[in-house]
């Protein structure tokens, strides 16, 4: 049995299959019907198998969490970035839409380990993301900043391909997306001082 990173559940790998145990049945089953809902609207997240007792099984999808990718380096900073900004634009075409200024859903939980990412000899990189245990609200360009904020904090043997990686994937997103870059870095430092609090 292989056990995966949580701080807040148990997921471990048994037989083939994910098993995510949760505190609250309530949120194993909120969990289960947001990953059914964007599965359904062709957004690349596990497939639920089933949900009881507060434990989800979901299958296995084989790929590395970002962190490591970016630690261990000899990644193509541009198809990373662009497969990661290709991911958010199935994300936020699935959810609902608002009014144009309106804090739309985001994706909210852009902790790294929460991207695994494929890598195929044709087609470049492949995105998937895990871990949606409640609906966010808010602006576009905090998902990226905040994400952004993570790519730069991992130790890594290549330290100016993973500056890159954030600094292309926020222009990207940007560009993709509409957001202003000023909104982004913005975002990018308040993540950051977050972090430097949560560490002391």
């Amino acid at each position: 049995m292989r056990r995966f990173v949580s701080k807040r559940n148990e997921v471990f790998l048994r037989d083939g299959l994910v098993y995510k145990r949760t505190k609250d049945p309530q949120s194993a089953l909120l969990e289960a019907g947001i990953l059914r809902e964007l599965r359904g609207r062709g957004v690349a997240v596990p497939e639920v198998l089933d949900c009881r007792e507060g434990t989800l099984v979901l299958e296995y999808l084989p790929g590395e969490p970002l962190p490591d990718v970016i630690e261990r380096g000899g990644y193509d900073t541009g198809a990373l970035a662009g497969a990661l900004c290709a991911w958010f634009g199935a994300f936020y075409a699935a959810v609902p839409t608002v009014p144009a200024g309106t804090q739309g859903e985001a994706r909210g939980d852009v902790n790294g380990r929460n991207y695994l990412c494929q890598f195929g000899s044709y087609d470049g990189a492949r995105i998937y993301s895990v871990d949606f245990e409640e609906r966010c609200y808010g602006h576009k360009a905090r998902d990226a900043g905040r994400l952004a904020a993570y790519m730069e904090t991992y130790r890594t043997c290549d330290p100016e391909s993973q500056m890159r990686l954030a600094e292309t994937f926020m222009q990207g997103f940007a560009e993709r997306f509409g957001c202003a870059m000023d909104e982004i870095l913005t975002e990018r430092e308040r993540e950051c001082a977050a972090m430097r609090l949560r560490r002391l």
